[in-house]
């Protein structure tokens, strides 16, 4: 099975990473606060202005990128999936000149990238940077399944592929009820076990 993967908020903990640094942030200037912990945006949780958050994830995009290590248990259930014989696509928006990246780092958005997931041991066969439709990426490259995070991505995979739902306050939606959703990596993989032996009886009979 060809297994797609999103970066942000499924290989890593960007959700909890913008409260933590987002609170810091917001006492550092002396103004704003935690509003909405029910969205992934970081101007809908702190209700700043494009320009705060600007200023925001310049300042901490460092640290999101390089620094904050890769989920528990994600580099070793990737590397089970893999020597069971699953391909692994690591599909991501990130792309470079990305403007929510400082301006020190946006020329290399995909090399920092790469380098980040060799340093936390994440396997994979294919990477794409980039891609703004997930679900007619996945179909137009037989993505059998799809883990992902955000809302909006959501939207566009359904009915294109197999989505597992990497579960958040904000992706707790009753348009994601029929959705397989997920707690954690191993959860991830025992589902996808599910969703293969399904597709095997059904191929079966």
């Amino acid at each position: 099975m060809k297994i797609g993967i999103d970066i942000d908020g499924v290989l890593n903990s960007q959700y909890n990473f913008c409260i933590d640094y987002g609170t810091k942030f917001c006492n550092k200037i002396g103004k704003y606060k935690l509003e909405n912990i029910n969205v992934i945006d970081t101007t809908d949780m702190f209700l700043w202005g494009e320009d705060i958050a600007h200023q925001f994830w310049n300042k901490y995009r460092k640290d999101l990128a390089i620094i904050l290590p890769a989920k528990k248990y994600s580099a070793e259930v990737i590397k089970r999936l893999k020597n069971e014989g699953n391909e692994i696509h690591i599909i991501t928006a990130r792309r470079n000149n990305d403007e929510w990246f400082s301006n020190s780092l946006k020329k290399d958005v995909e090399n920092i990238t790469k380098k980040w997931l060799k340093d936390n041991n994440i396997y994979y066969d294919k990477i794409i940077f980039d891609v703004k439709h997930k679900g007619e990426y996945c179909k137009n490259n037989c993505i059998d399944i799809m883990i992902e995070d955000d809302p909006n991505n959501l939207r566009k995979l359904i009915g294109n592929t197999n989505i597992i739902i990497f579960d958040y306050p904000y992706n707790r939606n009753f348009e994601f009820n029929n959705i397989t959703r997920a707690y954690s990596w191993y959860d991830i993989y025992y589902k996808i076990k599910n969703i293969k032996e399904n597709k095997n009886d059904i191929s079966n009979n």
